[in-house]
């Protein structure tokens, strides 16, 4: 048996959707379950000695019971007719005995006629800082992406459906001027530069106040708001989130308050089961959850649903390759192509990979030897790093399960080989958790291979839940895996292994 080691909760700083208020909380979920969290503030400098605040409100943030950080909104008129929103989001949350720092900061721009000009977003953990800046070009039929963390520079370019806005734009447009109705719009997700259809729901009650509800990919948040538009509160049930101005507790939070608890994502992603003799050949799950009916699970030639109750889903996985079709066209220019995370193109990427390969016999030897380097290189295994970049972990050589992940796939796309990002759970002994790993395409097939454990090819002990990459459209799925597991109810279970 290997040694056990931290299992990886939903990694910290996972980009996430983020919206302001209600939306913004729908965001705040994901971006626990990722640990990234609605964001937003300005460029240095800060907003034109001119410019006039439209709006302003601090938040406190409640996880699970415990006070972890706070959100900040800001939103200015600037002379030229245009608007300015601000958003600042800096949370604190621990994973086992880990406790990370995570300040993120967004700035989006409005023209004179409220339509959005792009946005600038930053992310700091103790990783160091992502930066993005986005652009509406082409008429606003796409989004312009540059990501910049480490000297490493990646540009990178979304498709937009017609009338497509940015989240904490949309979110502005409520909180502005609430209008009782549901609408549904494609909101690009700051950071992300994903698309998802946005559905806000406004209900003007009998004392002057709103409700607003937003949903997007299965997720509500719910939000109580004044006539100035200013959050009373704002929940997200299935996680436990809970936003409130200072000093203005619910009382259902000032009782959990009063108990010292503390929210612990490594706790609750972490379940205990059969254990698993290894080398296995085949494993079966069960997911038990409150959305058993709804819960999405890939299948392949590796994995299948068996059965689905109202309450459980049970899973088989094999070992082996998860298909056996040949990645070619555009699939296949996508899975090697350079990434916010991943500067494939980027001198210390490829020198890494080149003398790590020196030798190799063939693509399979290659993976083995690139896998071998991360588990290796990456000496400081721990978790208190964010989402880190492909270069950023090169260099500090310290992460849990993602900076594995992503610096591996960077440095398998830099020598040819194309590659997907996987979500979804790991047992290592008696424990299951959460966990990512890679699956890299040899000309056959997607084979999984884990440079976590240094596991090539991985076997069934994987659960996958999710797979894409850190591609700006690509990676909310994976997100969405992670917040998955964190709604309350949720467990993972060992049924048999062979």
């Amino acid at each position: 048996m290997r040694p056990a080691r931290p299992l990886c909760p939903r990694p910290a700083g996972r980009p996430a959707a983020r919206a302001g208020f209600a939306a913004g909380l729908a965001a705040g979920a994901l971006a626990f379950a990722v640990f990234i969290a609605p964001a937003a503030a300005a460029r240095p400098g800060g907003p034109a000695p001119a410019a006039r605040v439209l709006f302003a409100q601090d938040l406190v943030v409640n996880l699970q019971g415990e006070d972890v950080g706070t959100m900040t909104f800001r939103d200015t008129a600037e002379p030229d007719g245009g608007k300015r929103l601000e958003r600042v989001t800096d949370l604190t949350v621990h994973r086992g005995a880990t406790t990370t720092r995570l300040v993120t900061k967004t700035t989006v721009q409005l023209d004179a006629k409220g339509a959005p000009r792009g946005y600038h977003f930053e992310k700091t953990d103790p990783g160091g800082t992502l930066v993005v800046d986005a652009a509406l070009v082409d008429g606003g039929r796409r989004l312009a992406l540059t990501s910049r963390q480490n000297g490493a520079v990646v540009k990178n370019s979304v498709a937009l459906p017609p009338g497509a806005t940015l989240a904490v734009a949309s979110e502005h447009a409520v909180r502005s001027a609430p209008k009782e109705g549901t609408t549904t719009q494609p909101t690009v997700l700051e950071e992300l530069g994903a698309v998802v259809d946005l559905t806000t729901t406004v209900t003007k009650r009998g004392d002057g106040r709103f409700a607003v509800a937003v949903t997007f990919s299965g997720m509500t948040t719910e939000e109580e708001m004044d006539a100035q538009g200013r959050t009373l509160v704002a929940r997200t049930p299935a996680i436990g989130l809970v936003a409130y101005p200072w000093g203005k507790a619910p009382p259902d939070v000032e009782q959990l308050l009063r108990q010292n608890k503390k929210a612990d994502l490594l706790a609750v992603s972490t379940w205990k089961v059969a254990p698993v003799r290894l080398p296995a050949k085949r494993v079966v799950y069960r997911v038990t959850t409150p959305d058993a009916a709804t819960f999405a699970v890939p299948e392949d030639a590796r994995q299948k649903v068996l059965q689905r109750t109202a309450t459980a889903v049970d899973i088989e996985v094999r070992e082996g390759p998860t298909t056996m079709t040949t990645l070619a066209g555009d699939k296949r220019t996508r899975a090697l192509s350079a990434t916010p995370y991943e500067a494939v193109d980027d001198a210390r990427i490829k020198r890494a990979a080149k003398e790590a390969v020196q030798g190799a016999v063939d693509d399979a030897d290659k993976v083995a030897r690139l896998s071998s380097f991360v588990f290796r290189h990456v000496a400081k295994k721990g978790l208190d790093r964010g989402y880190a970049p492909a270069v950023e972990t090169l260099q500090s050589r310290a992460g849990d399960c993602t900076e594995h992940s992503v610096l591996l796939s960077a440095l398998l796309r830099s020598v040819g080989l194309p590659t997907r990002i996987v979500d979804g759970v790991i047992v290592d002994h008696d424990r299951a958790g959460y966990h990512e790993w890679v699956e890299v395409d040899l000309g056959r097939g997607f084979v999984p291979v884990d440079p976590t454990f240094n596991a090539w090819p991985a076997g069934p002990e994987r659960l996958k839940l999710a797979e894409g990459s850190t591609l700006p459209d690509e990676q909310l799925g994976l997100s969405l895996a992670a917040a998955r597991l964190l709604k309350s109810g949720v467990a993972v279970q060992v049924l048999s292994a062979e």
